[in-house]
């Protein structure tokens, strides 16, 4: 398990005035086999984050124990630290015309599509509230029947 986080790798990318369907397209496009999720801005400014809970998705579709049928969705589902789809959607969807986070997350470094205009995120050592987090969607998957 060590080894399978440990190769985990993740971009997220602050979008402003891009569509999040188009956008998802066009990364998962370049980057075949990857995770692509969009998410609202502003609950995940640390890059480091984002990988950590990629790592517990590609983790859960490896050992096939997902919180859902998609890795996409079990993604999103972590973020927001709950095993209710709707609730997550609510929490932390993407919105038409809002910024949002462009997540890819796989086994080697992502791609971007010609003319992608998203920001990094930038990366550094998880806070106290970051580690939490992280630790809670870890047990959100220790929590399913």
């Amino acid at each position: 398990m060590v080894d399978e986080m440990a190769n985990a790798v993740a971009r997220a990318y602050l979008c402003e005035g891009m569509d999040p369907d188009e956008t998802k397209r066009g990364l998962a496009l370049v980057n075949p086999g990857a995770v692509v999720q969009t998410v609202r801005a502003g609950s995940v400014k640390n890059e480091f984050l984002v990988e950590m809970v990629a790592a517990q998705t590609l983790q859960a579709e490896a050992s096939g124990s997902l919180l859902a049928k998609k890795p996409e969705i079990d993604l999103l589902l972590r973020l927001a630290g709950t095993t209710q789809i709707s609730r997550a959607i609510g929490q932390e969807g993407a919105k038409k015309g809002e910024p949002f986070l462009a997540i890819v997350a796989g086994r080697a470094p992502p791609s971007r599509p010609p003319g992608f205009k998203g920001v990094e995120l930038p990366r550094k050592a998880l806070s106290r509230t970051e580690l939490a987090r992280v630790e809670a969607a870890a047990l959100l998957g220790a929590e399913k029947p």
